[in-house]
């Protein structure tokens, strides 16, 4: 990974793109989050993905929806499936950006996935999965 001197900071919808994009390809082989992306058309979600953090990251209010039920609907969704989300997100994120804009994305995804814990009752006792503490 780049020094975070020499990353640039997410900027436009093309580099949240990047990030979604990258964050996906491969995820159906991962051993603990893949069973949950089977048969999901990444190709046609990546647009609403992109929307969606968009719109958590620069505000623009392009995403219309409710993640929360998507993932409510998914069997045996656990604490520690969350905690295997966040570290791959984060360190997609770190891959290619550092900057203001980069660690907000970390630290929504990160209060985003307490939320969903916390209303799916899959918190793992001693607190949240989490990489990191929140920014």
């Amino acid at each position: 990974m780049p020094d975070a001197a020499l990353r640039p900071d997410l900027a436009t919808e093309h580099d949240v793109r990047a990030v979604v994009e990258a964050f996906y390809r491969g995820i159906a082989q991962d051993p603990v989050l893949g069973r949950f992306f089977a048969g999901v058309d990444l190709a046609a979600h990546v647009p609403t993905l992109t929307a969606f953090w968009c719109s958590v990251v620069f505000q623009t209010g392009t995403y219309r929806g409710r993640p929360f039920e998507k993932h409510a609907a998914l069997e045996g969704l656990e604490g520690r499936h969350f905690a295997a989300w966040l570290r791959r997100f984060s360190a997609t994120v770190d891959a290619s950006f550092a900057g203001p804009a980069a660690e907000r994305m970390k630290a929504r995804a990160e209060q985003i996935a307490l939320i969903f814990q916390h209303k799916l009752c899959v918190l793992e006792p001693g607190g949240p999965a989490r990489p990191h503490a929140f920014r």
